[in-house]
């Protein structure tokens, strides 16, 4: 392997990906105004809309489950590739449709193909960049993601302007020039290192799953994160709700929004020097505790200015969970099946972006949002005592995964 110039401590390996992951995200913006299109746009009932959007996250699920283990048998390359170009030609498919059901297989298709490459991106990055670096990888990752969904729904509102069509054909033609420059980097990438994994024997995804399904720290901790990643998703579907109930309105949170958009972008890279001087389990926890104490106060909180704060301490919690949970399951994976790993994780991500509208509205419509808010405080409760008292088994799969990588090289 060729000495690389260091960037900030991480290679060019990483610095390409990382940019064609910041581009795309500025480009992502069909599905958060995918409801308002099929509305306002195709004249759909709104009963019907919620069936055809939630059929973009069922396929993100099937995307999910098979690219990370499709990207340990054929390589992290091959899916992050097929999954962009797949995805820009269901959403062309998808621009020209208006029957309900047409649209929902279309959409089934942009998910599935628009998830693949999320697990195969994760791996990618433990393959390119040393575990010591890998936290801070992954938190420029988020950095990136989170600057990019923020500018987004910026360029999308313009372009809406103009045309929705105009909307579908511009984020198809962000994943064609992307893609095209993955290609290239990828290329080179070939000339600079071996350590990108090559195709696996026969059979060797079956293994990976096996190891996956036996593999107890990880599922637990997995599980674990699943109960933070209901509550997440609140902030998208109850939040605005309850807040309509007391008599707020769209504008009142769409502040909130930015709120938390704009602290993620500006603390998220000084946050690194705080996280690299403490382990991943530590700043999950505290990250964890953070974010209950924001519900906490959401649960009281009967005013702007009140949901406000909880927003301010729930981003706070938020920096330190998902670029680390990230980390972690980074660290605990096998070399040889990390995108399965990451695929796997994945996965409880998009289960909870289907079921947390669905929990959300019922407790909302049953109760009200303060039984919601206390519900998501004692989930999060819950969620970080179990990171605390499975810290020993997940530091013991961690040290037990880079052994037996340190044996093979």
């Amino acid at each position: 392997m060729k000495t690389q110039r260091m960037i900030f401590g991480l290679s060019p390996l990483y610095w390409g990906l990382w940019l064609a992951i910041l581009i795309l995200w500025m480009g992502r913006f069909v599905t958060s105004f995918l409801s308002i299109y099929l509305v306002s746009a195709l004249h759909l009932d709104e009963g019907v809309v919620g069936a055809v959007v939630a059929m973009y996250g069922f396929g993100a699920i099937i995307g999910c489950l098979f690219g990370g283990a499709l990207s340990d048998r054929f390589g992290r390359q091959s899916m992050i590739i097929i999954g962009e170009i797949g995805a820009a030609a269901a959403l062309l498919v998808v621009s020209v449709l208006a029957d309900p059901v047409a649209l929902g297989a279309a959409l089934f298709v942009y998910g599935a193909f628009a998830s693949l490459p999320s697990p195969a991106i994760a791996a990618y990055i433990a393959d390119v960049v040393p575990p010591k670096r890998q936290q801070r990888a992954y938190v420029l990752q988020s950095w990136a993601i989170n600057f990019g969904y923020a500018i987004g729904p910026i360029v999308a509102n313009q372009l809406i302007k103009i045309s929705y069509s105009l909307m579908f054909y511009v984020e198809a033609a962000v994943m064609i020039a992307v893609t095209i420059l993955l290609i290239v980097f990828f290329r080179e990438v070939r000339h600079l290192t071996t350590s990108a994994p090559a195709a696996r024997p026969e059979g060797s995804m079956a293994r990976n799953w096996r190891r996956v399904l036996a593999d107890m720290p990880f599922l637990g901790f997995s599980l674990l994160m699943f109960g933070y990643f209901l509550v997440y998703f609140q902030s998208t579907s109850g939040l605005p709700i309850a807040m309509t109930d007391l008599g707020l309105g769209l504008g009142d949170y769409s502040v909130l929004l930015t709120i938390n958009g704009g602290m993620l972008c500006l603390l998220q890279i000084p946050a690194m020097k705080l996280f690299a001087r403490m382990g991943n389990s530590r700043v999950l926890v505290m990250g964890l505790a953070v974010t209950a104490i924001g519900y906490a106060v959401q649960a009281v909180a009967h005013s702007w200015g009140g949901f406000a704060l909880a927003v301010v301490l729930w981003t706070l919690g938020e920096l330190g969970t998902f670029p680390i949970a990230t980390t972690t399951v980074a660290a605990m994976a096998p070399a040889t099946a990390r995108g399965t790993y990451q695929g796997v994780y994945n996965v409880v991500w998009s289960v909870s972006i289907a079921l947390a509208p669905l929990i959300g509205g019922w407790v909302i419509g049953g109760f009200d949002g303060r039984m919601l808010w206390i519900a998501c405080t004692v989930v999060l409760v819950g969620v970080t005592v179990g990171l605390r008292v499975t810290k020993g088994s997940r530091d013991a799969a961690m040290a037990a995964a880079m052994g037996a990588e340190d044996d093979s090289q």
